[in-house]
């Protein structure tokens, strides 16, 4: 690190000249408190004739510390500790004296004033230059321009392990200033100027070169202790920050301004938010901010007593409230034990105020008791304004969040017709200043195009009808083996007659399930059973272990066998959890191409819709061409899913065969906004056809057999009209030979369903290794070439 000497333009020396000067006049001043001891030092002094003269070696001063003390006794209090104060070369820190505590602390070494402050070293730098030409005006020119910038500088106390905060303090009283012989005086109108452009350095530096003066003398710094304003001054500052409780660290670079403040290096923080019910009652529902002493597990522990807990007490006055010990206060509740038991002795509770309504606690607590006192709480008392607004700031932005997340995942308004809700909400605003009831205007797309598709598992309802039936089965036949082991150490005929019934629980379950089979097999073994499988356990030796299989293999939390139920409820979510993964990663990239509202649905398998029209891009732009370009999207999309169930089969606990519809409606139709049931519907009697086929195709059979359409890893693609056939026709043709589909393409008409006549098919199988020309991640068609397909070009 540069020196201060070597970045200063001044020449700077040392003299004690003024600091003899004021024992002399002490000396000869009558009734001076200081004349005997001003005869002392100035008797001393003579045999030293080094230390005296304009300019001295400050190494030679420092051979004679005691002579030095002496000569600055009246300035620096004896040997105070508490005393921060140095006398060195003006402008320098090559110092001949340094009081006992500021030596100890090192609180005015040149490394604490370059890396303590706020100011970048650069910045101090230009400061000091700044103050050196103040001097210079003050002692050539007589102005006075009041340059003392008010400079804290921040230490770290080993002994506490604390920062402390002190402000420098220069004093001049000891310094000179001289200007070279034959160096020009500086007009009054430059001076003027000067004064006028401070930080102009070298404007500066032509009218008053700093080669040509001296700052000499004695320059005597301080270092006053200013810990307790500045740490709340800091800790204010913090808490205006946005992010000021938006994390954990954030939450800790406070809590060490309150160590600070408070002088206690274990001091603990915490913040509790009330989003609603602000009362001991509703402390169930707050919830921490960043952390919180009685929140630590993340939420307030079980405490039935809780209207008798020292957290009670805050809900009663806006007083702040402080418990010297936990452990002796008479508050033996949850709440106290939780803090206990996380070592916290001592507490205060702070309540924050917003308008007179309590939004959150601030909690500060030690690990010592008596730690924390009421002198300590009135202390924090003046930044509970502080932290009450920045928990306000923090409340807010997590409703922000809050909605942001309700309108993502819980409401269907999706991003793309998102700004047709803004329109009709700044219509609202717009026309409420002068009705106080306005309509509520309606959404709704006209001339939209529709697709919808549908991955499903085969045969799921058989499955999961297969799981419970094992299930049961299994635990009938747990059931059966205690009673028999029981029957063979005490033939009873109770016992007997349970067994008998339980092997004809089990010829049923075996037999298959009716709705009611589940819940009577449940019924008998958790009301006549297992109450007896204590006293059973009793019967021998050989039982208690049936006992235990018995229990081990109930589920903790259902109380019933659930193996099976787990692989396939698990399996079906990894399923949905695939399938989802490749359609929202697609989405985004079809949505590039062209903004259309779509939304998808999960159940044993995934369906979804989507619509696309001039209505519903915001900014216009839809044609028929990018149209057909989703269409061919739809299909890709069908392969990519199946690739990826292909990639996850391995990892699913049951085995689920995936079957794939794409329902094509080449006539446009209108969407609206159900507002009762906050989603987008099918407007309109005739538009009601495509719901109602939508509901039924899944379950089609081929006409003049007993065959269902959807088949495990094919994809059925049903359409009504032969526009719409010829159509799709190409789009296969073109997407087997790029690889996403094989083998040739079915054509089948569809058994008629109730309300649904007409319907006909294509069916055609899913390429079951990927190709090198479309990974998963592979090329998708470009707009030229879905026209090429569109008009037949192949």
């Amino acid at each position: 690190m540069d020196t201060l000497a070597d970045r200063l333009p001044f020449r700077t020396s040392m003299s004690l000249e003024k600091v003899i000067d004021f024992w002399i006049s002490e000396r000869d001043r009558r009734g001076s408190i200081w004349a005997s001891q001003a005869r002392e030092v100035l008797a001393r002094l003579e045999h030293v004739p080094e230390l005296r003269g304009p300019r001295i070696d400050p190494a030679v001063a420092r051979r004679h510390p005691e002579l030095i003390r002496m000569l600055l006794s009246a300035h620096f209090a004896e040997a105070s500790v508490g005393s921060f104060g140095s006398a060195s070369v003006p402008f320098s820190y090559d110092t001949i004296y340094e009081t006992p505590g500021s030596d100890a602390l090192g609180v005015l070494g040149q490394a604490a004033l370059f890396t303590g402050t706020r100011f970048e070293p650069e910045m101090m730098v230009r400061g000091m230059i700044m103050a050196g030409y103040e001097h210079v005006l003050r002692f050539v020119y007589g102005i006075d321009v009041d340059f003392d910038p008010p400079l804290v500088i921040t230490v770290h106390d080993p002994d506490s392990g604390l920062q402390r905060h002190f402000q420098i303090v220069w004093d001049s009283r000891f310094m000179t200033v001289t200007a070279d012989e034959g160096t020009r005086r500086a007009t009054p109108d430059e001076l003027e100027e000067l004064l006028a452009e401070p930080m102009d350095f070298e404007r500066w530096a032509e009218v008053l070169p700093p080669d040509r003066f001296e700052l000499g003398g004695l320059g005597i710094t301080w270092a006053v202790e200013v810990t307790g304003p500045e740490a709340s001054s800091l800790l204010k500052e913090a808490l205006l920050r946005k992010d000021a409780l938006s994390s954990r660290e954030r939450i800790e670079e406070l809590e060490a301004h309150i160590r600070t403040l408070l002088g206690q290096a274990d001091i603990e923080m915490g913040l509790i938010a009330f989003d609603g019910d602000a009362s001991i009652e509703g402390i169930d529902r707050a919830f921490p901010l960043g952390k919180s002493l009685l929140m630590s597990g993340g939420s307030a522990p079980k405490c039935p007593s809780r209207e008798n807990s020292s957290y009670a007490e805050v809900f009663r006055t806006p007083a702040p409230h402080v418990v010297r010990d936990l452990e002796t206060c008479g508050c033996n509740t949850g709440f106290e034990h939780r803090l206990l038991q996380d070592g916290i002795r001592s507490l205060a509770l702070l309540p924050l105020f917003v308008d007179a309504r309590l939004v959150g606690l601030l909690e500060v607590g030690s690990r010592s008791p008596g730690a924390v006192t009421m002198y300590q709480a009135l202390k924090l008392k003046a930044v509970t304004s502080a932290f009450a607004t920045a928990l306000q700031r923090s409340l807010a932005e997590r409703e922000d969040q809050i909605q942001s997340v309700i309108k993502q995942k819980y409401t269907a308004i999706h991003p793309s017709v998102e700004w047709r809700f803004r329109d009709a909400a700044s219509h609202v605003l717009g026309i409420a200043d002068h009705d106080d009831h306005p309509d509520q205007e309606e959404i709704v797309f006209h001339g939209v195009y529709p697709l919808y598709g549908l991955t499903d598992i085969r045969g799921s309802s058989d499955t999961r009808a297969r799981a419970i039936q094992a299930d049961l089965s299994a635990q009938i036949e747990l059931a059966r083996a205690v009673i028999t082991e029981a029957s063979r150490h005490r033939p009873l005929p109770a016992l007997d007659e349970l067994g008998y019934r339980l092997v004809q629980l089990g010829a049923r379950v075996a037999e298959g399930l009716v709705s009611e089979d589940e819940s009577q097999v449940l019924a008998f073994l958790g009301g006549e059973v297992e109450p007896l499988m204590d006293q059973l356990a009793g019967f021998g030796d050989t039982v208690a272990p049936h006992v235990e299989a018995y229990r081990t293999a109930l589920d903790p939390e259902l109380g019933v066998v659930y193996r099976e139920r787990r692989d396939f409820e698990s399996s079906v979510a990894r399923f949905n959890e695939a399938v989802c993964a490749v359609i929202d990663r697609e989405q985004v990239i079809a949505q590039d191409v062209l903004p259309h509202f779509f939304e998808r649905f999960k159940t044993d398998g995934v369906d979804y819709n989507l619509y696309v029209g001039e209505s519903i891009a915001e900014r216009g732009g839809f044609s028929k061409l990018y149209l057909h370009n989703l269409r061919l999207w739809q299909l890709q999309l069908v392969s990519r899913v199946q690739w990826e169930l292909d990639r996850v089969r391995p990892e699913m606990a049951t085995d689920l065969l995936p079957t794939h519809l794409i329902l094509v409606q080449d006539q446009p139709l209108a969407i609206r906004f159900r507002v009762d049931e906050k989603r987008f519907d099918v407007d309109g009697a005739y538009n009601m056809r495509y719901e109602l086929v939508k509901k039924r195709i899944d379950k089609a059979r081929i006409r003049g057999t007993s065959e269902r359409l959807t088949q495990p890893g094919m994809l059925a693609v049903v359409y009504s009209h032969n526009d719409e056939g010829h159509e799709y026709r190409r789009y296969l043709e073109y997407l087997i030979a790029d690889g996403f589909f094989e083998g040739e393409i079915e054509q089948h008409d569809l058994e008629d369903m109730q309300g649904v006549l007409g319907l006909k098919a294509f069916r055609v199988a899913v390429r079951r290794e990927v190709p090198f020309s479309a990974p998963i991640e592979g090329r998708r068609p470009s707009l030229r070439r879905v026209e090429e397909i569109v008009v037949g070009g192949g």
